[in-house]
């Protein structure tokens, strides 16, 4: 890699392939264009690179994150969420080590920066819980915030959608094209656009005694519906 360039590396986790896919999309069209401060090394998925990071012991909770720090300049991670608002397979260990380092005060990624792209369904009462956990554990790991998160709504009947994967392109390009200092301030708090999150335990998934509504989203997300059901069955039904 060119020593004079920001070396950057993509990190991502999909369950179904539409993260990728949405990542891989703008990775291309960068490389296409005249990105002459940085340079990405490679696309990985969150539990390659934590194989990477771990210690001879294998003890993923003593992962060295100043080695990743060490090796780039910018991470970008694109996630969705997966089942109730827990990580996708293949990114679970990489927000397990985050959620870990930042809970002990870690500061392994200072002299980074980064982004999040999240992807997500607002059919699900923790719409974008990875993609904001993983942008708030960067942050509290010592990375510099480059560019605002995005969240992508597959539902949203309008353009949004299309409008804000462009816009969180384009930001990340122009960021990394002038080259920012990791001391400067970050653009923005990672609570932007939202901060709603349901917290993850120690098994990496949504703990539901920490959860808004106490259970989890998916038996919501199933029973509302039933219910409104039934109760209109009743209410339209002729009494005698």
């Amino acid at each position: 890699m060119d020593a004079g360039k920001l070396k950057v590396i993509v990190v991502y986790g999909s369950e179904s392939g539409t993260t990728k896919r949405g990542i891989d999309r703008w990775v291309k069209k960068w490389e296409k264009r005249d990105g002459r401060n940085f340079e990405i090394g490679e696309v990985v998925t969150g539990n390659a690179l934590v194989k990477r990071l771990r210690t001879g012991d294998g003890n993923a909770q003593a992962t060295n994150l100043e080695f990743l720090s060490q090796q780039y300049d910018v991470v970008l991670v694109a996630t969705s969420s997966y089942g109730d608002g827990d990580p996708p397979s293949n990114i679970r260990e990489f927000v397990k080590v985050l959620a870990h380092e930042a809970s002990m005060g870690s500061d392994g990624l200072k002299g980074m920066q980064h982004a999040v792209l999240g992807f997500g369904s607002t059919t699900y009462t923790t719409f974008q819980n990875v993609p904001r956990l993983t942008d708030k554990f960067l942050g509290e790991c010592g990375s510099r915030r480059l560019a605002q998160r995005a969240e992508i709504d597959e539902h949203d009947p309008n353009t949004g959608e299309e409008a804000a994967y462009k816009q969180w392109g384009e930001d990340v390009f122009n960021a990394l094209q002038s080259a920012p200092a990791a001391a400067s301030p970050p653009v923005c708090p990672w609570t932007e656009p939202n901060s709603k999150v349901a917290n993850l335990n120690e098994d990496n998934e949504v703990d539901t005694e920490r959860h808004p509504l106490g259970v989890p989203t998916i038996y919501v997300v199933t029973l509302i519906p039933l219910l409104l059901a039934v109760a209109a069955h009743v209410y339209l039904t002729p009494t005698e």
